[in-house]
């Protein structure tokens, strides 16, 4: 009996690491369910795709004052994110300005964030220049731009009143085109 202890106790022992594993691996159901709902809530709030909430950013406009994409609720806003050096973002301008004429006294906005380190007044500069009169927003550090997942410049995102991404663009394009114009003003129209 006395030789048997041992080995009872060493069971014993490799049981419990081996629960002990698997527990701190898997967890338990308890906390899977719970950690699947968190996730799950998490991405319904924000995930940077269309069908969901845009992700929340604040960031100083030209003249340093906080925006918040918040700010825009209840309007169609375009989020474009570009830089002056980059020559797709340099030839969609003028047609991000043409569109943003035609419909900004319907409830449209564009948000133009700017992804490079420059100092406002040179944004600025190049803004006048461009003749852009949407808000300029500056992100020097791109951190907005990683949370929306852009990878290349210009990329724009389509909000709808409730701020839900409708539509992702890569690239530049043509923005006063009209089957672009027919899809805002559906929007606008919602």
């Amino acid at each position: 009996m006395n030789k048997r202890l041992p080995i009872f106790l060493g069971l014993i022992l490799v049981m419990g690491v081996a629960s002990g594993i698997i527990y701190f691996t898997q967890g338990s159901k308890e906390d899977t369910k719970k950690n699947q709902v968190i996730k799950k809530e998490e991405t319904l709030q924000e995930t940077p795709k269309e069908g969901f909430l845009a992700p929340q950013f604040a960031l100083n406009d030209l003249s340093g004052n906080l925006v918040r994409l918040g700010d825009f609720k209840g309007k169609v806003v375009l989020l474009n994110f570009w830089a002056s050096w980059c020559g797709p973002c340099r030839r969609e301008i003028p047609s991000l300005e043409r569109l943003y004429q035609m419909r900004k006294d319907k409830g449209f906005k564009i948000v133009a964030v700017n992804s490079e380190r420059a100092s406002a007044s040179q944004i600025a500069s190049f803004a006048d220049a461009n003749r852009m009169s949407f808000p300029i927003l500056l992100n020097p550090q791109s951190d907005v731009g990683g949370n929306y997942w852009v990878r290349a410049i210009p990329t724009s995102f389509l909000l709808d009143k409730k701020g839900v991404i409708r539509w992702k663009i890569v690239g530049g394009r043509e923005w006063d085109d009209p089957n672009v114009l027919t899809t805002i003003d559906q929007l606008l129209g919602e």
